[in-house]
C-alpha cells in the first residue's frame, strides 16, 4: 500500500465541539460529528482529521 497523505486525528471532548464551525471551514480539515445530544467534560463528541500532502 502506498501512502498518499499524512493524516493527524484530534478528538473533540466536551464543549470543545463548539469549535466545529471554525474547524470545518479550514480546507485541510475533515470533521466527524458523533451526533451526541449532550456535551459533558471528557466525553468524545467528534474528531477532526487534518489531511496533509506527503
Amino acid at each position: 500500500t502506498t501512502a498518499h497523505f499524512r493524516v493527524e486525528m484530534t478528538n473533540l471532548l466536551g464543549d470543545e465541539v463548539d469549535q466545529w464551525t471554525k474547524l470545518a471551514a479550514k480546507p485541510d480539515m475533515r470533521l466527524h460529528l458523533y451526533g451526541k445530544a449532550e456535551a459533558r467534560p471528557g466525553r468524545k463528541m467528534a474528531h477532526v482529521n487534518r489531511v496533509k500532502a506527503l
